[in-house]
């Protein structure tokens, strides 16, 4: 992953958690957005996505909506791949051949 395509991820969890916590509040479509979060948080970080299901799992929107879930996540997943401290692992791509 790259540090644009990186951040690009952690934008669109920002706007989940967003959304969470404005539409939180709607009895029922609270829940909804959770599930849709969940798959989106699975398939932006992969396995470390799925702590969004205790989202789902918590029937009290307006409470699970003040923390954002998804943007710790996001910050997380980057601290772990050094995107945060400017020293991100290296791309496993081969290196480009410049003629």
């Amino acid at each position: 992953m790259t540090r644009r395509g990186y951040f690009i991820r952690l934008a669109i969890s920002i706007v989940i958690d967003a959304f969470d916590l404005i539409l939180g509040g709607i009895p029922g479509f609270g829940t909804v957005t959770d599930g849709v979060g969940a798959v989106v948080m699975f398939l932006l970080w992969g396995p470390a996505g799925l702590v969004y299901i205790w989202e789902v799992v918590d029937i009290v929107d307006p409470t699970d909506a003040i923390i954002p879930t998804a943007t710790l996540i996001g910050l997380y997943v980057g601290w772990r791949s050094g995107m945060l401290t400017g020293k991100s692992k290296p791309d496993s791509r081969p290196p480009e051949v410049i003629p």
